[in-house]
């Protein structure tokens, strides 16, 4: 077989006016600074400070609930406790459990080599509306990640990179949704979420985090279920506990 009938299958199989020439395809990282949104306003959960004189400590931890409190919404469910969380490293003292405890004072603090990384695994397929995160230059100083890239997948083994997030000037909540990945419904269906954070601000070695919450879509539930889970939620921190080991 000659070379124009090796072209003339390979065409008929796939028409070469049918192909296009392969592009690079480079995801621009997601640049936050609340006091040059550019567009990304509305990730901001909190009202942008510009203010930096006024951060007190006490601000800043009002900050912190004023942005849970936002967040909370009958439209969305914290999963957090439904997942296990593995990061790279801790530091003794500052566990993961210390980003999931919604208080503005305690944080995970890696103890390691970077890259650092925080694994986020559930025990089914879970359909994600939103991952909030917390930052602050101000407390946090050279502690504060500079890039966080996102992973997404059903295990390890398969998980993509799905986005990096550029911190260039962040006191509070961020709240990224996923428009961008499913634009009918905007949600982001994942059994498996890794966080990487391979560079501080500062050129800071280990790394902070004070807040992260993941949540789903809530679905209508009835009285009586309700009324249950009402009554376990004496559980739940143990639960909480349990899959967080």
């Amino acid at each position: 077989m000659d070379r124009d009938d090796l072209n003339s299958i390979l065409d008929g199989l796939a028409p070469s006016c049918a192909l296009k020439p392969v592009r690079k395809h480079t995801a621009k990282p997601l640049i936050l600074n609340e006091l040059a949104p550019n567009g990304q306003a509305h990730m901001f959960v909190n009202k942008p400070h510009t203010d930096y004189n006024n951060l007190s400590a006490r601000t800043l931890s009002e900050r912190f609930m004023e942005g849970l409190h936002l967040l909370n919404c009958d439209s969305m469910m914290n999963v957090c406790h439904l997942a296990y969380w593995k990061p790279s490293s801790h530091k003794q003292g500052n566990p993961i459990e210390n980003a999931l405890d919604d208080n503005p004072e305690t944080f995970w603090q890696s103890d390691g080599l970077q890259p650092h990384t925080l694994d986020i695994m559930f025990s089914k397929r879970m359909t994600i509306s939103m991952i909030a995160l917390y930052f602050s230059l101000i407390s946090d100083e050279s502690y504060t990640p500079r890039f966080v890239k996102i992973y997404v997948g059903n295990c390890p083994a398969d998980a993509l990179f799905y986005k990096t997030l550029d911190i260039l000037d962040l006191n509070g909540w961020i709240a990224l949704t996923f428009e961008d990945n499913r634009e009918e419904d905007g949600l982001l269906k994942c059994q498996f979420i890794r966080l990487v954070f391979p560079v501080n601000h500062e050129n800071g070695k280990d790394t902070h985090l004070r807040g992260i919450k993941i949540y789903a879509p809530c679905r209508k539930i009835s009285a009586e279920s309700a009324d249950w889970i009402q009554l376990c939620e004496s559980g739940n921190a143990c639960l909480t506990e349990c899959s967080l080991r």
